[in-house]
């Protein structure tokens, strides 16, 4: 994250969300390299606290509507296939976002790397 803050990146693009002032979620993405109009997800966080209380969902909807804009037409997220990612996959499910792709044992053995897509 630390490379996404520095002065003058303009790679990244990073949109928060906050409650009273204090920081309760973040969502960052950018254009993928070498390509035309295609975009990466690369981190979204919420605090705890917030999960399940439309958060994420915001900042996923305020993103696309930036990409929009962008006459971006295609995102792209990685994730995990382990059951701990379970609740992650349903978010993104939830926001339209469907498997494209899997690479089997990708972090680890047993550790898929699922790669979820959404049209613009």
């Amino acid at each position: 994250m630390g490379e996404a803050l520095k002065s003058g990146n303009t790679d990244y693009a990073i949109i928060v969300a906050d409650r009273a002032g204090q920081l309760v979620g973040y969502v960052c993405y950018g254009p993928t390299p070498m390509t035309e109009d295609t975009y990466d997800l690369y981190w979204i966080a919420s605090a705890t606290e917030v999960r399940g209380q439309g958060v994420g969902a915001a900042l996923v909807s305020g993103m696309e509507g930036d990409l929009r804009r962008r006459n971006g037409r295609l995102i792209r997220v990685e994730t995990s296939a382990t059951e701990a990612y379970g609740p992650t996959r349903g978010f993104y499910a939830s926001m339209k976002y469907g498997e494209e792709a899997r690479i089997r044992d990708f972090y680890k053995v047993g550790d898929d790397l699922i790669i979820l897509t959404k049209r613009l």
